[in-house]
């Protein structure tokens, strides 16, 4: 997908965009799954239970009936604005216990079409997976946002607890037979973009890394910081350390980081999108044509600069990179989010 900044892309397709196969492999997601039901049960010993908002429930509600299993919600408002899928629940709620009818309400509209604070029971809790590979790119700092502007700011919890995008520097990476076939299977490409661009992929070799660590060029404490004003022109700056003897720098590969809570024991409620397989796939950001990468040596550094206008359900970002002193000679590639190739 080269330089995608149209205008014209929209929650809207993004939404539309979900198929009944990609919700069936959010709730075969072990990794995303666990964390989030590892979280839930942190609120088992709260004198009072909340009134929970679930926004974007999914084909089969799966972190609603969870708040329900653990006994944590005296009632969920589970919100789903895909037609289809609103169907899919609509009919699986019928099939449910009597408890889950009882102390679900489904709601077939976006988030922000519902004033909150008239609703009985109000929501004082919300928990959501609206996170993209890129954390923020599916819209989630715009919607938190503007659903807690309607509840007041009167919000007691919050799952996730913390969402960020990791980074790190990569030379062009050759797919395995593994990752092809992971690929394939969820519908991604098998072959690596040969011009500027960002691709998915399930899987990557991580024998591209450049450096030891990646680093996180987004992270938002979701709670605290989507009750403040967006930002239109969000800045991050860092640098990475060459670690490699030699390599080709071509780009980055960027993946989402989560703690469903606070309270991270033993990685419990942690997803590492880098390090694990997930459902979400590693976004790589090719920065430079394939015969045209930067020769790095260990002990380079490479600079970063990633911007971006969160105003919008669909952001829009700006990453630029250089190496050592080299800025005027920088590379720079933006796209609208989301992503969805």
């Amino acid at each position: 997908m080269k330089n995608p900044t149209n205008t014209e892309r929209n929650v809207f397709g993004l939404i539309n965009f979900y198929s009944p196969k990609i919700y069936w492999l959010m709730c075969l997601d072990s990794c995303r799954i666990n964390a989030y039901e590892n979280a839930i049960r942190q609120y088992e010993h709260e004198p009072e239970k909340a009134v929970w908002l679930d926004i974007g429930t999914g084909a089969h509600m799966p972190l609603a009936r969870l708040l329900i299993k653990y006994g944590v919600a005296k009632h969920v408002h589970a919100v789903e604005a895909n037609c289809q899928t609103y169907q899919f629940a609509k009919h699986l709620r019928e099939q449910v216990s009597e408890e889950e009818k009882r102390k679900i309400s489904l709601h077939g509209c976006y988030s922000s079409d519902i004033y909150w604070c008239e609703q009985d029971p109000r929501p004082n809790a919300i928990i959501h997976e609206i996170v993209g590979s890129i954390s923020s790119d599916e819209g989630c700092i715009k919607v938190m946002h503007d659903t807690i502007e309607r509840l007041h700011g009167n919000i007691s919890f919050c799952i996730p607890y913390q969402i960020g995008t990791l980074c790190i520097p990569v030379s062009q990476p050759r797919i395995s037979l593994i990752s092809s076939l992971c690929s394939f299977l969820l519908g991604k490409s098998m072959r690596i973009i040969k011009h500027i661009g960002i691709q998915g992929m399930v899987n990557p070799p991580k024998n591209a890394f450049l450096c030891d660590t990646p680093q996180l060029i987004e992270d938002f404490i979701l709670k605290d910081y989507t009750a403040k004003p967006l930002e239109k022109c969000r800045i991050y700056t860092t640098k990475f350390i060459v670690t490699s003897s030699a390599a080709r720098w071509s780009g980055f590969y960027l993946a989402p980081y989560i703690l469903t809570s606070k309270d991270n024991k033993n990685g419990s409620v942690e997803i590492d999108a880098l390090r694990c397989l997930t459902s979400w796939p590693v976004r790589y950001v090719q920065m430079y044509d394939h015969e045209n990468g930067i020769h790095v040596r260990q002990g380079d550094e490479i600079c970063v600069k990633f911007e971006s206008d969160l105003t919008n359900e669909c952001p829009t970002y700006r990453l630029e990179a250089w190496v050592n002193n080299s800025y005027l000679v920088r590379s720079s590639f933006a796209w609208r989010g989301p992503a969805i190739n």
